[in-house]
């Protein structure tokens, strides 16, 4: 294809590669490659698909505030994200709130009572203090995914399914890629292949950033009564979170267990447990499971993103390391990135770097 404007690939589909492309189509001629027949299969598309103020650290919370507009203007809804103590966990959700107090004006107190008459089926007596995150917002992935695929269509650039990338090698100052029998040559090369990011860094001869894919485990829940209003309510402690899900409740044990890259598949052992920590916190008997999945989140060990070009690489730029927020930050963090591939710096660069995991 002749064209005056410099030719980038994405490697990747999910709302990072997506999302990213979209913002970078005003001034490349951009192609998403996705190994799937569809995009956003794997951790985009199994997603709790919330926006949370309080999450991680500070730079993702500095990467999801510019997006919360965003969110709003494509079908977001409030819910309110609650956090929970008994008598044993205190000191866990006043570290929790010591933390986020002091820069998020949307985490305040709740009374235990209001909470109890909210969500009915907790149990008294798992509940001695309670925290809610009014700011918290449950997201239409589908939608925000779509917009930005929109945007990349009408800024010319393409989606290519079933490309899954097996060579990429260094040509005449461009990136030659191959999938199958298919290639392409590019001037700029985008990693934002999620859990096979160091994979692809490889097939390019480009040094792994320490990337760790992590297991999370969740279940569809039907339930005889309106659970429409009701928040994400999570432990102070971890290990288990739930929300209202189209008409169900979405039950997680919020488990973080080191796996592969992968198309990740629910255990049996993980689900018993979440089970029993859920019927534990609520009077709810768990008779069927209406869904059970699992899904990856990849961390770098600081737990921000990595975005930026590879000081030792040409052209060869990073978008990973999204964790479980890629969705929440994908509107600022794809902003960010979009900006850093056109040269323009911003003041978190430094902050989430590539060069900074080395």
């Amino acid at each position: 294809m002749t064209t005056s404007r410099p030719t980038l690939a994405v490697i990747g589909g999910g709302i990072a590669g997506i999302s990213l492309a979209a913002r970078a189509s005003a001034s490349f001629d951009v192609s998403v490659l996705e190994a799937e027949s569809q995009p956003a299969y794997h951790s985009s598309g199994r997603s709790a698909a919330v926006a949370i103020e309080c999450y991680e650290n500070e730079v993702v919370r500095a990467l999801t505030v510019p997006g919360m507009d965003f969110h709003r203007s494509h079908g977001a809804k409030p819910i309110g994200c609650v956090t929970i103590a008994d008598d044993e966990h205190l000191e866990e959700l006043a570290d929790f709130e010591a933390e986020w107090a002091p820069i998020s004006s949307s985490l305040v107190e709740m009374p235990v009572a209001e909470m109890l008459s909210l969500v009915p089926v907790l149990r008294p007596e798992r509940v001695t203090r309670v925290l809610i995150e009014t700011h918290a917002l449950s997201l239409d992935a589908h939608a925000e995914l779509e917009s930005f695929r929109r945007q990349l269509m009408a800024g010319g650039g393409r989606v290519v399914t079933g490309a899954r990338v097996d060579r990429i090698e260094r040509h005449n100052g461009r990136w030659e890629i191959g999938w199958g029998d298919e290639s392409m040559r590019v001037d700029v090369l985008v990693n934002a292949a999620g859990a096979w990011g160091d994979e692809v860094a490889a097939l390019a001869g480009v040094a792994p950033l320490g990337l760790q894919p992590k297991r999370r485990t969740a279940f569809l829940l039907d339930l005889p009564m309106d659970i429409s209003g009701w928040p994400l309510v999570h432990r102070a402690e971890g290990g288990l979170y739930f929300k209202p899900e189209a008409g169900s409740l979405m039950v997680s044990l919020a488990e973080a267990t080191p796996s592969p890259p992968c198309d990740a598949q629910p255990e049996e052992l993980d689900l018993a447990m979440a089970v029993d920590r859920f019927q534990t916190l609520t009077t709810v008997e768990v008779r069927r499971m209406a869904h059970t999945w699992a899904g990856l989140r990849t961390f770098l060990p600081d737990g921000c993103p990595a975005a930026g070009f590879d000081p030792a690489a040409d052209d060869f730029f990073w978008l990973v390391g999204q964790g479980g927020f890629g969705i929440q930050t994908a509107p600022g963090l794809s902003e960010v990135a979009a900006g850093l591939l056109r040269g323009v710096d911003h003041p978190l660069a430094g902050r989430i770097t590539p060069a900074r995991c080395r």
